[in-house]
């Protein structure tokens, strides 16, 4: 079997570019639902108090956009009133490593981004032009 070839995000012909954009994992959104749904199942409005500031609409998309995907699994129940639950699938558990090791690397280097962060901004209010000048 030959071994795939390596993946050339940068390049618009590569198809992990495609994948990549299609799952839409970079957002911050996506990645805090599946975070959560990678722990637990969870109905929606558990996942909307969890995920702190994501608004039902973008909840929703995100949701149809993981299911569409095969990360997120959503299934009815019948119960009265019906209830709906969401859990994440065996393909969606697989990110639970790579996320993790995302999640690590950011608690080790926090203090370095934020550092740098302050850096970058205190040269950017020094460049900025103050009213009146010309």
């Amino acid at each position: 079997m030959k071994p795939p070839d390596i993946a050339q995000p940068t390049l618009t012909t590569c198809t992990a570019r495609t994948l990549l954009m299609d799952l839409q994992l970079a957002e911050k959104w996506t990645y805090l639902i599946l975070y959560g749904l990678i722990e637990r199942t969870m109905r929606f409005n558990e996942i909307k108090r969890r995920v702190e500031g994501i608004s039902q609409k973008v909840l929703t998309q995100c949701l149809r956009n993981l299911e569409r995907n095969g990360m997120v699994q959503r299934e009815v129940l019948p119960t009265s009133p019906v209830t709906v639950e969401y859990s994440v699938t065996e393909l969606g558990a697989s990110l639970a490593g790579p996320m993790n090791a995302l999640s690590g690397w950011l608690m080790t280097y926090q203090t370095d981004i934020q550092q740098a962060q302050m850096k970058f901004d205190q040269r950017q209010v020094k460049k900025t032009p103050t009213l009146g000048a010309v």
